[in-house]
């Protein structure tokens, strides 16, 4: 069997034929299409691993209405959207209906095939996930990067400009941002292609006590109850990478120990008399501000000076939620394989409109809560965690696009009109009867409004109800 990736390019710009087969040659095996009938005919024809769709063919969307036709041919098949605008309304629908990522047309090539890697890695552990051929384990889901906004594809750029650096490297983000994500993709390939060591250590249980053995290792005998040798976590880590998180939390006193082993970079465990010279790097990740916790005594300058060399902020998800429909179609494929889990727009509104004071990991969290609780594939408004959506509608955020002001009257009437629908639908977790009382409408008028603007789950009126 050929397990070379199978793509298809499905664009009417002969040129970016040219420029995606060039930037794949030797790495995947490229057919093309000019539009969406002759896309339809070789998916339905061939096995097709990933279709690379421009969403704006002949200056319409007709790329957008192509999807659900290419997903019912091929439902295991990844889509990744390719524009040359920046339309992330457009975008965003294409995700709701199935596509996987997207690629601004002026991407360079590295990030075009990064771009696709990713889609096919995550379509990868998703079928050995659906066919049980061996457990996903959790580092293989935890070490993708997931997104193509500006903020992440800068940080990319920047893990991959820094992950061939020895030098340390600290790590700045909210709590739930993925900073241990992004230091496991600092790793580096040892030349019999596995990667090099990685140790965590959260900062945190690192207690005065214990220090010395955790950090050094000991030797038998070294204190009571030390039956036998151990490496501490240096030693592990000789040849690769401690990863320190949340360093903010770990005592001064212990600070003092790991800036000694950091400017030596020698160790002696505890019990011994002969010193190790060790090869490693530190990565330390922390969500607090440690300039600040350095000016009032709570952190060793020196320490931040030697864990800053190389600085990476991650972004919280409110500043990049583009992210988050293909956020959540990867964390669809991890908590509810085998299932075609999507998302409604109305749904997929009310998660931007949300602040998510714990970013990814509260996001993840959600799409683990609708997969157990709702019973529809179709995740609507009404099956969101109610705290949620509680929590967006006492933020007063619109969760819509901006009003038009050179709109007709009647237009802006409806725009308002809709506001007050999305939030009531949502505050009544669909519920069309609440609303009916809360709004003194009736029913079958409601529902007819409901069906006018297209918010998900409205049922039709029956007469004599």
């Amino acid at each position: 069997m050929n397990t070379t990736p199978q793509i298809l390019i499905c664009d009417d710009d002969q040129l970016f034929h040219v420029s995606v087969k060039h930037s794949l040659k030797g790495r995947a095996d490229c057919r093309s299409a000019m539009n969406g009938d002759e896309a339809l005919l070789i998916i339905k024809n061939h096995r097709i691993d990933l279709l690379l769709l421009d969403i704006h063919m002949r200056n319409t969307n007709e790329g957008l209405q192509y999807i659900p036709k290419f997903k019912n041919a091929d439902p295991d098949m990844s889509i990744v959207i390719a524009s040359g605008s920046s339309d992330f309304k457009t975008v965003r629908e294409a995700m709701r209906l199935g596509a996987m990522d997207y690629v601004h047309k002026g991407s360079a090539e590295d990030e075009l095939y990064h771009a696709i890697q990713r889609v096919l890695e995550q379509r990868k552990l998703q079928r050995m996930s659906q066919q049980r051929s061996f457990e996903v384990s959790e580092s293989q889901r935890k070490q993708q990067l997931i997104g193509s906004s500006q903020s992440a594809v800068a940080l990319r750029r920047s893990i991959d400009r820094v992950r061939g650096s020895p030098a340390n490297v600290l790590i700045t983000g909210e709590t739930g941002t993925g900073k241990e994500i992004v230091a496991r993709q600092l790793r580096r390939m040892l030349p019999d292609g596995t990667p090099e060591p990685f140790v965590a250590v959260d900062s945190s249980t690192i207690q005065s006590s214990t220090a010395e053995s955790i950090l050094f290792g000991h030797e038998k005998g070294a204190f009571t109850g030390a039956e036998k040798s151990v490496k501490g976590i240096f030693e592990e880590a000789d040849g690769g990478v401690v990863y320190f998180d949340e360093i903010a939390n770990m005592p001064l006193e212990i600070q003092g120990k790991l800036l000694r082993v950091l400017q030596e970079k020698e160790i002696c465990r505890l019990g011994s008399t002969r010193s190790m010279k060790l090869e490693f790097r530190v990565l330390a990740a922390t969500n607090r501000d440690l300039e600040e916790l350095c000016k009032t005594g709570q952190f060793k300058y020196d320490l931040f000076q030697r864990l800053s060399v190389l600085p990476l902020a991650i972004p919280p998800l409110r500043e990049r939620q583009e992210d988050i429909p293909a956020l959540l179609n990867h964390f669809a494929a991890m908590h509810a394989p085998g299932r075609a889990l999507g998302f409604t727009r109305e749904a997929v509104d009310l998660l931007g409109a949300h602040t998510w004071p714990g970013n990814i990991r509260e996001l993840a969290n959600v799409v683990a809560y609708v997969a157990v609780m709702s019973d529809s594939d179709e995740i609507d408004v009404a099956d969101l965690p109610p705290k949620l959506r509680d929590c967006v509608l006492a933020a007063g955020r619109p969760a819509h696009p901006a009003i038009d002001e050179s709109a007709s009257f009647y237009d802006q009437i409806s725009v308002h009109e809709c506001e007050i629908l999305r939030r009531e639908y949502a505050k009544h977790g669909g519920n069309v009867s609440k609303m009916s009382l809360a709004l003194g409408m009736d029913r079958s008028h409601l529902y007819t409004k409901l069906r006018e603007h297209g918010i998900h789950g409205a049922r039709p009126a029956v007469k004599g109800s």
